[in-house]
């Protein structure tokens, strides 16, 4: 009876578990997420924007139809700003003296013919003496020369006299031309022949119009003819200077075009010629050098900035290219954004992956992703990617 019992109490435990396993096994969640999250995925990605005509203009979006262009191949070079040497100089004195005053500063706009310092010149001194001198003794011969010459029609002085006058007056105006001469060197005439200023202070002044780009003045130091005071550049254009590879001379000529970019402007293509190109290889780094000429009229490019300077030439392929604006960046995944429809009130937009080729200049090749004749979004897509962020934020919530 007792194993019996025993026997019946085992039986009813293993029902009791058997029924337990079975309510759990039946109650547990579907496990099929890898279909919904694909669908999701795929939702995400077939997600249409719609635009109205009105937005369209707002946003600043536009549309055009993708088409096969040629493919420019690129001749990429790095570079070093320089000064334009046809407007670099370098201001020194014609006469030694002491700084006796200093007008310019680093950095100023100074226009042609501007003071830039004064230098207290004892040679100034002298010329301008001399030069007083000289032209008092013209003043002299003159007169003397013209009374002779009234006595000798009235036959009052002998020819002899007459003749003496007039060598006199010769070797006057022979003496003040070298004087004024010497003092229009030192800077002392004016193209009247007026003097600029008295005593011995000499004017050291601006060739041109520029920046000042160095100084070396200090008042109460002896300016000497070999010391550069002052060095000023016209900056209105600045060189490129490059150093081209052998194997790339058949790319690049004189009055070819270039575009240049610079890492404090990185959105901002300046476009020059190339001006000048070597005939000398260099025998160690097999190079030649090479010169970009371009405007700079707002001065943003400075001496000494690294810039990279790149110039096309055909390539004889075919492929297609959109602006670089059109590219909008999703995941880390490049996209772009295709214009399903485009009606008269609205466009419809949706985001696809491509793949993108070589940068030339404000356009990328794109690779795959997209056909000929396809329409695509190509500007304003951050208007685009702002709507779909938001739709995504949305949908999660």
């Amino acid at each position: 009876m007792y194993t019996l019992c025993k026997h019946t109490a085992a039986l009813l435990t293993c029902l009791v578990l058997l029924a337990v396993s079975g309510c759990s096994a039946d109650n547990s969640p579907p496990s099929a997420p890898v279909e919904a999250t694909a669908n999701t995925a795929q939702h995400e990605q077939a997600e249409q924007l719609v635009f109205t005509t009105a937005e369209l203009k707002q946003f600043g979006i536009t549309i055009a139809a993708l088409s096969l262009q040629p493919l420019q191949s690129q001749l990429s070079l790095t570079a070093n700003i320089v000064a334009n040497q046809n407007r670099l100089a370098h201001v020194t004195p014609r006469i030694e003296g002491k700084l006796s005053k200093v007008i310019a500063n680093l950095g100023d706009q100074v226009t042609a013919g501007q003071r830039l310092a004064e230098i207290d010149s004892i040679q100034m001194g002298e010329a301008r003496a001399q030069y007083r001198s000289s032209q008092s003794e013209l003043a002299l011969a003159l007169a003397n020369y013209e009374r002779i010459s009234r006595l000798y029609e009235d036959k009052v002085v002998p020819q002899k006299q007459m003749i003496e006058s007039q060598s006199a007056l010769e070797r006057a105006r022979s003496a003040a031309y070298a004087d004024s001469e010497r003092l229009r060197m030192y800077g002392g005439l004016n193209k009247e022949n007026s003097a600029r200023h008295n005593g011995s202070t000499y004017v050291l002044t601006a060739p041109f119009a520029g920046i000042v780009l160095e100084k070396n003045a200090v008042i109460g130091e002896l300016a000497k003819t070999t010391d550069s005071i002052f060095t000023i550049a016209d900056l209105s254009t600045v060189w490129i200077e490059a150093d081209v590879p052998e194997k790339d001379l058949k790319d690049i000529a004189i009055g070819k075009n270039a575009s240049v970019t610079v890492s404090a402007y990185p959105q901002e293509v300046f476009t020059g010629k190339v001006s000048y190109l070597a005939s000398m290889v260099d025998k160690t780094t097999r190079t030649v050098k090479a010169r970009i000429e371009l405007r700079n009229p707002e001065q943003k490019l400075r001496i000494d900035m690294f810039a990279t300077a790149v110039l096309s030439h055909a390539a004889g392929q075919l492929a297609l290219l959109v602006p670089a604006d059109a590219i909008v960046m999703l995941q880390g995944i490049p996209h772009v954004y295709i214009a399903q429809q485009n009606h008269a009130q609205s466009a419809t937009f949706t985001a696809r992956p491509v793949a993108l080729g070589q940068r030339l200049n404000e356009q990328v090749e794109i690779k795959s992703g997209v056909r000929e004749g396809e329409h695509i979004a190509q500007s304003g897509v951050y208007a685009l990617k702002a709507r779909q962020l938001k739709s995504q934020i949305s949908d999660e919530h």
